[in-house]
């Protein structure tokens, strides 16, 4: 096999409380990918047109020409990648973005190598895409990307993730118009917590995993609550809590600020509930005159689709 194109799809990390250690893969937005064997030995990069293709095409700017210049370098091949991009996750929008692309091409390539490298270390050649994008790479968008569903990053260093079992719930999002990129969303966030916030943290994390785990819908609901997180970066977000509220009066499950924002996600039972909740999400918007793009999607838990 020569080529091959795929779906990178985008993420919902965090999920409220578990910041940096959960995140979920959802089936749309997402990122269409061609990788190409070329004659080269190099890596050649075409960004196609898309409301997200201001992207870099120098690949030691590009999240994902970084890992395919690592894997030529480490495996000495004697053939290089073009590689197709056509973004469709917005660009830091809190939807993992920067992951989907090193992640599809990391996948991709391993597909064009007959599968010679481990799942291991395809999540340490996309952390290492991802480095461009954040000072500290992390897990939540990268392992839910690769494996599908949900995921619990138990630990990062020594790649330790865990897929949890989910019912067939449905995701409503909103990607405001608004600019916030996930290295200055990090360095607003406090480098200590009180004991009491993080013992309530603590037990809404364990509680979401296990509502998550058991399909109790009611504990999901009572646990995804965020004592740390979402007051700080809420505030990059106009209308947050308008928008919020919204969500959470028409029915949603929950509702918080995926990964880094500005995009919201609330979390619902079914698909009928998922847009009634994103037209009431949309009209906040636009009493704010803010610009968007959203999304009802199901939980992907595939991950990464060969086309």
């Amino acid at each position: 096999m020569n080529s091959i194109t795929l779906a990178a799809p985008a993420t919902v990390a965090n999920l409220s409380c578990g910041f940096d250690i959960l995140g979920v893969c959802i089936e749309k937005p997402f990122d269409k990918i061609t990788v190409v064997k070329n004659t080269t030995k190099n890596v050649i990069i075409n960004i196609d047109n898309s409301p997200f293709s201001n992207i870099p095409s120098d690949p030691k700017k590009n999240t994902g020409g970084v890992p395919a210049e690592l894997i030529i370098q480490d495996y000495n091949l004697d053939f290089g990648f073009t590689i197709n991009i056509k973004k469709g996750i917005p660009l830091c929008g809190g939807l993992g973005s920067s992951a989907a692309t090193a992640a599809g091409v990391v996948y991709g390539i391993n597909e064009l190598l007959n599968k010679k490298i481990s799942l291991n270390k395809m999540i340490k050649y996309a952390l290492e895409g991802e480095k461009i994008s954040s000072e500290s790479p992390h897990l939540d968008n990268i392992g839910p990307c690769l494996i599908g569903g949900l995921v619990l990053i138990r630990d990062s260093k020594s790649l330790d993730l865990v897929k949890i079992a989910t019912s067939d719930l449905f995701f409503a999002v909103v990607h405001p118009d608004v600019k916030v990129d996930t290295k200055s969303a990090r360095k607003i966030l406090p480098n200590k917590v009180d004991l009491y916030s993080a013992v309530k943290q603590w037990g809404n994390i364990a509680g979401l995993t296990h509502g998550f785990s058991s399909k109790n819908i009611d504990l999901i609901k009572r646990s995804m609550k965020d004592y740390i997180i979402e007051p700080v970066r809420s505030k990059l977000i106009p209308a947050y809590f308008n928008i919020k509220n919204s969500a959470l009066d028409n029915g949603a499950i929950g509702c918080s600020i995926s990964g880094s924002g500005p995009s919201i996600f609330a979390l619902c039972d079914n698909q009928d509930i998922a847009q009634k909740v994103v037209l009431k999400m949309e009209k906040e918007l636009q009493k704010n005159s803010i610009k968007y793009h959203s999304y009802i999607s199901s939980i992907n838990k595939q991950g990464i689709e060969i086309l």
